[in-house]
C-alpha cells in the first residue's frame, strides 16, 4: 500500500480541531470587515490609499461610491448569443526525445431566442521545435526562453482570447442580425503571472502585449461596430484584492507608526490585519450580495499591470449566481457603458441556470477542449510512431520506464 491511510485518518483527526478553532475566529473577523466595508467614506479610503503609498507590498482596489451596494439582476434581451471560449493542453514531456507541446481550444457559439442555434468546434494546435516551442528575443536571437510550465499556461490564455476574437469578429451583422453577444473565456483576464521577477521583458512582450491585449484590442475594435461584449468568468476565485482595501481601512496607525506594526520591523503579526485575516473577498460578498444580484464594480490596481493593459485595464464584480459567489471579470472600456455590465450580468446569470451553477456556454466549450487521460496516452503513441516512421529512434528517460514496467 503505497499511502498509510491509518496515519493520513489521524492527521484529518487533528485537522479538523484546528479548523473548529479557526472557524470562530473566522466568523468574527468577517464581521469586523462587512461593518467596515458598509461604512465605507471614500475620502478616508482615498487619504488613507495616499498615506500608504511604499508601505505595503499590495495595492487594494480601486473601490467605487458604495461597495456595499447590490445591485439587481436586470432584464434579458430577448434575443442574445454567447461565445464561450476554454483551453486545455499537453505539456512539453521531457522524457520524450522531441520538446512538442498541444494546446486544443473549444468554442461554444449559443444563440437564444429568435432562430436558436448553437455551433460547437474544437481547433487542437501542435507546437514543434525549433521556432515555435521557445519565446526568442528579437534585439537577440540567441536569447530564448523555453514554453513550458507557467509560460504555456499564459500562451493557452493566448489562444483562447485570440479565438474568442476570431469567434465575435465572424459574428457579422445580417448573420446574427446583430443581436447582443457576450463573449465569455474561463479564468482571468489579469496575467499577472507574466509580470512576477524573473519574467524577461522579450517574452512580456510577445505573450501579454502582442498576444493576449492584442487579442483584447482587436475585440474592442469589433464592439464599435456591434453590440459585443467580453467578460471572463471565474468559479470559486480566490481573490483578496477587496479585502486588501478592508486591511487598509482597518489599520488603527498612521504612516510612520504603520511602518513599525506592518513593515520591515515586524514581519509576523500585524495588529490591523486582525478585521481580514484569512478571509477572501467571496466570503465578503456572499454577506453582502444576494441571490441573482452584483456587487458594484471594482477596477484592479496592479501598477505594473496598469503599464500593458491601457484602457483593456480589469474592472470585476462580483455575482452570486444562488449556487457560488462568481468573479465576473471586464475590460475598463466594456464596462463604461452600464449597459455593457448590466448584458453581462443577465447572460451569465441565466447561464448559470442553464448550466446548474456554472455557464452553459463554458461548459460546452470545455467539453470540446477537454484532453482526457486515454487522449494524451494516444497523442504520445502517435508521436512515437511518427518519429519511428521517418527513422528516428523513439527513446524515453529510465525514470519514465520503471512507470511503466512494474517488477513486483
Amino acid at each position: 500500500m503505497a499511502l498509510d491511510l491509518e496515519r493520513t485518518a489521524k492527521q484529518l483527526d487533528a485537522m479538523m480541531s484546528g479548523l473548529n478553532n479557526f472557524s470562530s475566529a473566522h466568523t468574527d473577523r468577517l464581521a469586523e470587515a462587512v461593518r467596515v466595508l458598509k461604512e465605507f467614506q471614500r475620502e478616508v479610503f482615498l487619504k488613507k490609499t495616499d498615506s500608504s503609498s511604499a508601505v505595503f507590498q499590495w495595492t487594494p482596489p480601486v473601490f467605487p461610491e458604495k461597495p456595499s451596494k447590490s445591485i439587481e439582476e436586470p432584464s434579458l434581451p430577448t434575443s442574445y448569443a454567447v461565445i464561450g471560449v476554454d483551453g486545455s493542453h499537453i505539456d512539453v514531456n521531457r522524457h520524450i526525445p522531441v520538446d512538442c507541446f498541444l494546446i486544443n481550444t473549444g468554442t461554444a457559439h449559443l444563440r437564444y431566442g429568435n432562430k436558436s442555434e448553437a455551433h460547437l468546434s474544437s481547433d487542437p494546435r501542435l507546437f514543434v521545435p525549433p521556432d515555435e516551442t521557445v519565446v526568442s528575443d528579437p534585439d537577440n536571437p540567441h536569447k530564448v526562453l523555453q514554453i513550458q510550465g507557467t509560460i504555456l499556461g499564459a500562451i493557452r490564455s493566448v489562444k483562447e482570447i485570440e479565438t474568442l476574437a476570431e469567434a465575435l469578429k465572424k459574428s457579422e451583422p445580417g448573420s446574427f442580425e446583430d443581436i447582443p453577444t457576450v463573449g465569455l473565456v474561463d479564468g482571468t483576464l489579469l496575467l499577472l503571472d507574466l509580470l512576477r521577477p524573473g519574467i524577461p521583458d522579450f517574452v512580456i512582450e510577445a505573450v501579454l502585449v502582442e498576444g493576449f491585449i492584442s487579442a483584447l484590442n482587436d475585440i474592442k475594435l469589433a464592439a464599435q461596430e456591434r453590440k459585443i461584449v467580453v467578460a471572463s468568468y471565474i468559479s470559486l476565485p480566490g481573490s483578496d484584492e477587496i479585502i486588501d482595501g478592508i486591511r487598509l481601512l482597518a489599520c488603527p496607525y498612521e504612516k510612520s507608526d504603520c511602518l513599525y506594526h506592518c513593515g520591515e520591523v515586524r514581519k509576523g503579526a500585524r495588529p490591523c490585519d486582525n478585521s481580514a485575516e484569512g478571509i477572501l473577498d467571496r466570503d465578503l460578498m456572499s454577506v453582502i450580495v444576494k441571490d441573482g444580484e452584483r456587487s458594484e464594480l471594482f477596477s484592479s490596481n496592479f501598477q505594473m499591470a496598469r503599464n500593458y493593459y491601457g484602457d483593456n485595464e480589469i474592472t470585476f464584480f462580483y455575482l452570486n449566481t444562488g449556487y457560488e459567489m462568481a468573479r465576473v471579470e471586464m475590460p475598463s472600456w466594456a464596462s463604461l457603458n452600464q449597459q455593457n455590465v448590466d448584458l453581462v450580468h443577465s447572460v451569465v446569470m441565466e447561464q448559470c441556470r442553464k448550466g446548474r451553477g456554472y455557464p452553459t456556454a463554458l461548459m460546452e466549450a470545455h467539453e470540446q477542449a477537454v484532453i482526457s487521460t486515454a487522449d494524451r496516452r494516444y497523442f504520445l503513441n502517435l508521436v512515437e510512431e511518427v518519429l519511428e516512421n521517418n527513422g528516428i529512434e523513439f527513446t524515453t528517460s529510465q525514470k519514465d520506464r520503471s512507470k511503466r514496467l512494474r517488477w513486483l
